[in-house]
């Protein structure tokens, strides 16, 4: 696939029905995508960046690829990330309608100080402290206000998983691809007799999205399993064609799938090796051993998933004082 530039919008090579177009964001890899699905009723697949710059960015590629803002009929979010859902109210009020996944818009109706008192708990056990359990909680909040804000599960229309649906025209099949983020849908569709996969962050070629899954909250432990439960689901696409929210189109799912197990793998493998070298540990402390920082919560993350995954295997084990909960190999 050409390569385009931040704000670009231009058909897919092979598959002229699709428009691309990225957002510059300020981490690796530096830019995220959304699709144009052309038809009588304009389908855009997520929804850019929350910022002045993603909404001139939003208006300018669109009118690139031929659209002004109030074509678009339809937006599908495949998860509420801020780099995914970033203009959903902007479409909105352009005129179109918002499709999410059904259980990102019941999580967006949590009461906040719930969300306050789980991701609390879940700081401290992982092994942080003080200042830093306060300012993790506070990204939080602030994370699910800005969602519940742009998504507005009042207002949007839910997405079951593992489902048939239709949207304007065109028929998709949901598939539930859980890890990165616990919500995440994968939409499969018919373009020009070929069947393409939107894939979000679930399935990208050049890497591995982090295992974000919950954040830190509640379940943290769980996105590695379930991560590889989502490579499972996706050996059962149909597709050809992979169109995902970062880095570029792809063909054979299939071979990007085993890709991605043997990166999860390597992820267990590296994190008990960390934990080995200094157990009994908090997470904290082995996602700083196994990558050199706890600066950025993306390793911090896939650590939480992994040794969940590897307590549940029987490789480790583990045991909460004072709520802080330390691991060991078994």
């Amino acid at each position: 696939m050409d390569t385009d530039t931040g704000g670009t919008c231009r058909s897919d090579r092979g598959v002229s029905t699709v428009h691309r177009l990225e957002f510059d964001v300020s981490w690796p890899p530096r830019n995220v995508a959304a699709y144009v699905v052309d038809g009588p009723e304009p389908i855009l697949i997520d929804a850019g960046t929350p910022t002045e710059t993603g909404e001139s960015e939003l208006e300018a590629s669109l009118e690139r690829g031929g659209y002004a803002l109030a074509d678009v009929d339809h937006v599908l979010v495949t998860h509420p990330h801020s780099d995914h859902l970033g203009q959903a109210s902007t479409l909105r009020e352009a005129g179109a309608t918002i499709h999410a996944p059904a259980a990102a818009l019941e999580r967006l109706e949590r009461d906040p100080e719930t969300v306050r008192s789980t991701v609390r708990e879940t700081a401290v056990e992982v092994g942080y402290r003080g200042d830093d359990v306060d300012g993790i909680v506070d990204d939080a909040l602030e994370s699910f206000r800005r969602d519940r804000r742009l998504l507005d599960p009042d207002a949007t229309r839910p997405i079951e998983a593992n489902a048939t649906f239709s949207v304007g025209d065109r028929q998709f099949r949901s598939l539930e691809t859980p890890g990165h983020e616990i919500t995440h849908l994968s939409f499969e569709t018919v373009l020009e007799g070929e069947s393409a996969l939107f894939a979000g962050d679930a399935l990208i070629k050049p890497f591995r999205a982090g295992a974000f899954h919950v954040g830190i909250d509640h379940g943290a432990g769980e996105a590695i399993d379930q991560y590889y439960d989502a490579m499972d689901r996706l050996l059962e696409t149909t597709a050809t064609r992979v169109f995902p929210g970062h880095g570029p189109t792809f063909e054979d799912p299939h071979r990007i799938v085993g890709l991605t197990r043997k990166r999860l793998d390597r992820l267990l493998e590296e994190t008990r090796a960390a934990l080995a070298e200094i157990e009994p540990a908090t997470a904290l402390s082995v996602a700083e051993e196994r990558a050199g920082s706890s600066r950025y919560l993306a390793p911090v993350l896939d650590t939480i998933g992994a040794l969940g995954t590897l307590e549940r295997r029987g490789v480790v084990t583990s045991e909460r004082e004072g709520g802080v909960r330390y691991y060991r190999i078994e």
